[in-house]
């Protein structure tokens, strides 16, 4: 640790990290930790986790600094919104309708996130009977008492952030038409997609230059999962054409707003993506998945001066401990070259023991607590 750098705020060591300034070491966190199976609470209180405990008791016993932040939630898609409703189980799958309007499926009891089947917008015609519900609104759409869970994001020094699902212009589109319909948008009504990614960019930065009128975000989490292990959903000349012009307007609002850096999350292989999301304004990139071969250190040979969160493989921790070793021996290069957060690439599953998850996240706060970064490495 830099013994010459003050101790920092979880803020301003945030802040800082992402900025390329001196920092005395990077956060410590479970970064993931709010999407690790609910079922692991369950096996690791049969292991020696108190019956008691909860996800806030873990991150005390395991001294992370925090999870992600403030979250400043607010309403960014359809309003008012649709009230939920139950479908149909069939066959050990629940369908219902989610609050946008959309039909999703989940196994009944499943805990991965469920699966949107169809949206509320499959034409022209349904477009134009739902777009109303994707004007501003004002701050109607914000909670009661806004101002106050702004001024007590100020004073927790934590980072403060907003966004996350289903703010992204894959993400959200994807919410509103199904994923198959959406696909086909990009070639069979390219005029109606154009349309909808306005209508959301403007509803958004109208949203969030709004939120900044409160408070200045720390960073904002654009969603998209839209990259499996193969690579990307749609390739890079569709989101040149499509994504990259309603990216860079947004990211633009933001920081012209306050808002310091713009994270982007999406599983799978990021990386003939990540060019363009840099193009588009983003300057850190998450959870970055291994399973398909990634090497993080790869990418920031590559990318020396972007953010990256994650890039630790999370199936490692299901393994012995010289397998966890092996994972955490990239963790000093990382750290020592600055704007990383090391954690699991995405949420740990119920095959990781409590024994498993301790001496993982122990040994990677040692790490963590050593290596400060070294920005001329």
């Amino acid at each position: 640790m830099n013994a010459s750098v003050r101790e920092l705020t979880h803020r301003e060591r945030f802040n800082r990290l992402f900025d390329g300034d001196p920092v005395d070491r990077a956060p410590f966190l479970d970064y993931m930790g709010k999407c690790n199976y609910r079922s692991c609470l369950a096996r690791w209180k049969t292991e020696g986790l108190s019956p008691e405990a909860d996800g806030d008791e873990v991150v005390r016993l395991m001294g992370f600094d925090y999870c992600r932040g403030y979250f400043l939630a607010v309403k960014p898609l359809v309003f008012p919104e649709f009230e939920a409703q139950f479908v149909k189980n069939e066959g050990g799958r629940i369908y219902r309708r989610n609050k946008w309007g959309a039909l999703e499926v989940n196994l009944d009891g499943g805990e991965l996130m469920p699966i949107t089947l169809e949206g509320p917008v499959r034409d022209r015609h349904s477009w134009n009977a739902i777009k109303e519900r994707l004007r501003p609104g004002g701050r109607a759409r914000f909670p009661a008492g806004f101002a106050d869970m702004c001024e007590e994001a100020e004073k927790s020094g934590l980072p403060i952030y907003a966004g996350d699902l289903p703010v992204g212009f894959f993400g959200g589109p994807r919410e509103l038409c199904g994923f198959d319909n959406l696909i086909y948008m990009f070639y069979d009504d390219r005029d109606l997609l154009s349309e909808i990614l306005d209508t959301l960019c403007d509803l958004w930065i109208e949203i969030y230059s709004e939120v900044q009128k409160f408070v200045k975000l720390d960073y904002f989490f654009i969603w998209e999962d839209m990259c499996c292990k193969t690579g990307p959903l749609i390739g890079p000349a569709l989101f040149l054409e499509f994504l990259l012009p309603r990216y860079r307007r947004f990211t633009s609002s933001l920081r012209a707003g306050g808002c310091r850096h713009i994270v982007v999350d999406s599983d799978g292989d990021e990386r003939p993506l990540a060019p363009l999301w840099i193009e588009g304004g983003v300057n850190i990139v998450f959870p970055w998945e291994t399973q398909f071969g990634l090497d993080i250190t790869e990418v920031r040979r590559q990318y020396p001066d972007m953010g990256i969160i994650g890039g630790l493989d999370k199936h490692a921790l299901e393994r012995t401990r010289g397998d966890m070793d092996r994972e955490l021996a990239k963790v000093p290069h990382m750290l020592e070259r600055g704007r990383y957060i090391p954690c699991c690439d995405h949420g740990v599953t119920n095959m990781v023991s409590w024994d498993n998850y301790r001496y993982f996240y122990e040994k990677l706060r040692e790490l963590v607590y050593n290596y400060a970064p070294k920005y001329n490495v």
